[in-house]
């Protein structure tokens, strides 16, 4: 599969945390205006250890500076999360609303970035900070709807995972679309947004964006 034509990102939040994103984009949590009561999901000891991991391309600093998000939907930390696997904290699809902006913005935004063709913390993946090198993706793989490497191609779930990392901020002006579970979280996002006098399009896509076998 070609690099697309546009380069959609995602990035899966609790729904609790789009009012304090609405006011002051996504943050890192070391950045000002961080969110004090922000509600993790994932694999927490993933998230603690990017402190201590260096950025290995420029920009630079650590990876806990960085604001990941996935070039695909469907990663397998969003399983982990709708299923509890592996000790990480169970939530609810319908809590969990995918934040969607594209290269082009980020890039419009003059944002710094890097990204890689696989989880960033896999000593296989690669790190790239030339968008020349995109076409070295695994575009097949980061579409795949089943991703479970097995003899055919021992990194695939890696590569579902490669990552675009923004440093330090992504202002609300980036995002293009928030898409949710089902029509219970789109009301409520849109309740969010009336309260900050916002207007984004709020899409419901259970069954390309979420796991709608679960």
């Amino acid at each position: 599969m070609a690099r697309p034509e546009k380069i959609w990102l995602f990035r899966i939040t609790h729904i609790d945390n789009i009012p304090h994103i609405l006011q002051n984009g996504l943050v890192t949590r070391y950045y000002d205006n961080a969110n004090i009561d922000f509600v993790e999901i994932g694999d927490i000891s993933l998230i603690e250890v990017r402190d201590d991991i260096d950025a290995p391309v420029p920009p630079g600093g650590k990876l806990s500076e960085y604001i990941p998000f996935y070039f695909g939907p469907r990663s397998p930390m969003l399983l982990q999360i709708a299923t509890g696997f592996d000790g990480v904290t169970k939530y609810p699809q319908e809590e969990i609303v995918y934040i969607i902006t594209s290269l082009d913005r980020i890039k419009a935004l003059n944002l710094p970035y890097f990204f890689t063709d696989g989880h960033v913390r896999s000593v296989t993946a690669t790190p790239y900070n030339d968008d020349k090198h995109l076409e070295r993706l695994d575009w097949e793989a980061i579409n795949a709807r089943v991703w479970k490497s097995d003899e055919t191609d021992l990194r695939r779930q890696e590569k579902k995972q490669a990552e675009l990392l923004v440093k330090d901020h992504v202002p609300v002006n980036a995002i293009e679309l928030f898409c949710v579970y089902n029509e219970k979280a789109q009301q409520i996002l849109y309740s969010y947004l009336s309260a900050e006098k916002q207007s984004f399009d709020v899409k419901i896509s259970p069954h390309k964006l979420y796991y709608d076998h679960l």
